[in-house]
């Protein structure tokens, strides 16, 4: 039975990896949300010192709203906007972001707990999440669930590795450069 659900699991993790590949509509969607995503982890292992600031926790929530965007209009010039589920995802994914940006712009959280939700990682594969369940039928099973876990594990992993494959900058930071007075 668990080598059952295994199989299962990975079957279905790599029916949703391959969606891209077999529908070009996910490509216009997803390759700057990754590209994104690669660029700033690329920078943010390369400049160690730096930290995620209150402007970019804030950029990256309206991100949610940018594909929710996105998703409203696949759903409006699809005719799905009278599907419940992808409706809903679609609406609760828009909330996710105006509620994120709310809280982001006004401080509303502790720091360390506002720059995690709110970090490209997370943002992005939430986002992942709404763009695969609403431009592709996948059904809303353990199955399912089981194989997002296991792709947000290996996605996770991957950026740790770029991290620690990524040269970190040692030379003078802005900060560190002498005042010329």
């Amino acid at each position: 039975m668990i080598q059952e659900i295994f199989v299962s699991s990975y079957e279905r993790a790599i029916h949703i990896l391959s969606q891209p590949l077999t529908n070009e509509n996910l490509l216009w969607i997803l390759v700057p949300l990754f590209l994104t995503l690669i660029l700033m982890e690329l920078y943010f292992g390369r400049y160690e010192s730096e930290e995620l600031g209150w402007n970019t926790a804030f950029g990256n929530s309206l991100i949610l709203i940018f594909v929710s965007a996105n998703l409203v209009n696949h759903l409006v010039n699809n005719n799905l906007w009278v599907d419940p589920i992808k409706a809903g995802v679609v609406y609760t994914l828009l909330l996710i972001g105006f509620i994120l940006t709310i809280l982001d712009y006004f401080h509303a959280l502790p720091e360390q707990l506002a720059f995690t939700i709110s970090s490209k990682f997370p943002i992005s594969f939430i986002a992942f999440l709404a763009i695969l369940f609403v431009y592709v039928d996948i059904p809303l099973d353990y199955i399912t669930l089981i194989a997002l876990i296991g792709i947000f594990i290996i996605a996770y992993l991957i950026i740790s590795i770029v991290h620690i494959l990524t040269p970190t900058f040692h030379g003078l930071m802005s900060q560190e450069v002498p005042n010329p007075k």
